[in-house]
């Protein structure tokens, strides 16, 4: 279900341009885990929304979330969206040189997966650098009854996941990164 829309979205730029100048900012809460140790990692966004709103408004919801891993990943404030739209289009012409690895990717994959395999990845992790029991089961709690794909990565030793439930996304970004 899902799928079809982000095959709309992601690495189309414009399309994603269009959708990020116009949001309506919704509320959310969001956590981060950055499970990190030069050059191997696993770095998890989680974006929840009030519920069914991910359902009713996917592509608005999906392009927040990257918006929040954008601003996760360059120490922005989370709320820095909420400006007029007039500032949020001068942005995004600019992103396209500066932070297009954050909506587009070398690798398009776009292909459902698993959520066995999505939680041998996070192990795998976890065991690497003894992440703490409560993190690794509350990272998996969202794989449950959630659409899981792969997106895609810049070459094969990267790869970006997204799990979608009607009222939460969750990108685990994970690899070899020099």
């Amino acid at each position: 279900m899902y799928i079809d829309i982000l095959k709309r979205i992601v690495n189309n730029y414009e399309h994603y341009k269009n959708i990020a100048v116009n949001l309506e900012w919704a509320e959310f809460s969001s956590k981060y885990y950055d499970w990190y140790e030069y050059p191997y990692g696993m770095i998890v966004t989680v974006c929840d929304f009030p519920d069914g709103y991910v359902k009713n408004n996917f592509k608005q919801a999906y392009v927040q979330t990257v918006l929040c891993n954008m601003a996760y990943h360059e120490e922005w404030e989370q709320d820095f969206w909420k400006i007029p739209s007039s500032e949020r289009l001068q942005y995004m012409k600019q992103a396209n040189s500066f932070y297009a690895d954050y909506m587009t990717y070398k690798e398009y994959r776009m292909k459902p997966i698993t959520k066995d395999y999505l939680i041998n990845e996070i192990k795998l992790h976890a065991d690497k650098y003894s992440i703490p029991e409560n993190e690794v089961n509350s990272v998996i709690s969202y794989l449950t009854g959630a659409e899981n794909i792969e997106i895609g990565g810049c070459d094969f030793r990267d790869h970006t996941f997204i799990s979608i439930k009607d009222n939460s996304i969750m990108l685990l970004e994970c690899g070899v990164w020099y």
